[in-house]
């Protein structure tokens, strides 16, 4: 490709038709005009797709690529496969940026040498119109202590793609992807995977990156995956985890917060088994958290640490494989629909 673009910018587009064009319109105002925009329709079932056509021909920046419904992941998968700028920024094409958006990330990111990423806060956008940035501190870490995004901020909610700037050749080089079995955390698996690579990391308290916040979005503590998507996210997640605790050097106590986000994804993998599997299904249940327990027993024993008194009960019927009594437990709990199991609730 001729006059390769410095940024590539991923929008994965699916059922948003009537935030798409607010979307496209405050990519082509940005102040900085070096960008490929790759549009990337996954299946859409209304005007999308013939909407981002409509875009290409009026832009020569922007190409349109079209797949079967196969999921955000896929999308930006496909996007990333596609693109051509040395740098690569993902929008959510149900949101939208302001003019400096590009301009802000690129310029904290060429004033650094090697490869690295920036990651920006966001401003939040609810359904009732109200505007609330949130707060990130303005932090720098190098290739020294990179592991600290995951120490010290796990509960910021930096995961999200958008409002960060990639190298991409970090991201060709170790063939790096987003998950697409898993629908949840995946985005922050992506950047965790990514950093272990990176020569630095800027965090900055600059917004202007417009998020929309739906109401119908629930709280993490609710259960709402397949039981084996729900072992894949935590199993994940606790890979991960244990893989800087290697690298690092890293003691238990270095991953408070961790144990805390950890504590959460657990609890789903429980209320996933008890509303996958039906009250007559106590011997899969038992072969479960046989295997369960057997595989996360130190984690269990060492770094799951409840806050409730019906945790701890829960707990320490697990660690003494007492499966019998720690399944009738769980559904007398289910029964009386107890919410404060496992920890509290992500806020």
């Amino acid at each position: 490709m001729s006059n390769v673009p410095e940024i590539s910018i991923i929008v994965p587009v699916y059922k948003v038709e009537e935030y798409l064009s607010q979307c496209i319109d405050s990519i082509l105002v940005q102040t900085f005009t070096n960008f490929e925009l790759l549009l990337v329709d996954d299946g859409s079932p209304d005007r999308c797709g013939e909407m981002c056509e409509e875009y290409a021909q009026k832009d020569e920046r922007i190409r349109v690529f079209h797949q079967e419904n196969a999921g955000v992941s896929t999308a930006r998968n496909k996007g990333l496969a596609e693109a051509y700028g040395k740098y690569i920024v993902f929008v959510d094409s149900d949101d939208y940026i302001l003019p400096a958006y590009l301009e802000d990330l690129y310029n904290e990111l060429s004033e650094h040498k090697g490869s690295g990423v920036v990651i920006e806060s966001v401003i939040k956008l609810y359904p009732n119109g109200v505007m609330q940035p949130s707060v990130f501190p303005n932090l720098d870490f190098s290739s020294e202590d990179r592991f600290r995004v995951l120490t010290d901020l796990v509960d910021k909610n930096i995961g999200y793609p958008h409002s960060k700037i990639y190298s991409r050749d970090i991201i060709k080089k170790y063939s790096l992807s987003f998950l697409s079995s898993i629908s949840l955390l995946e985005d922050f698996f992506f950047l965790l995977d990514y950093i272990r690579y990176a020569d630095f990391i800027l965090i900055r308290n600059i917004s202007n990156y417009i998020y929309r916040v739906e109401y119908s979005d629930t709280a993490l503590s609710v259960c709402n995956k397949s039981l084996k998507e729900e072992c894949e996210i935590f199993q994940n997640y606790y890979y991960r985890v244990i893989l800087y605790q290697q690298e690092y050097n890293l003691k238990a106590d270095d991953l408070q917060l961790v144990w805390k986000e950890l504590k959460i994804f657990f609890h789903r993998i429980l209320l996933s088994l008890y509303v996958s599997l039906p009250k007559e299904s106590y011997k899969l249940r038992k072969t479960f958290l046989k295997s369960l327990v057997l595989t996360y027993s130190d984690w269990i024993k060492y770094c799951f640490r409840p806050d409730y008194l019906s945790d701890r009960i829960a707990r320490f019927l697990l660690l003494n494989r007492c499966y019998l009594f720690f399944d009738l437990w769980m559904r007398g709990l289910l029964k009386i629909q107890f919410v404060y199991m496992f920890g509290s609730k992500r806020k």
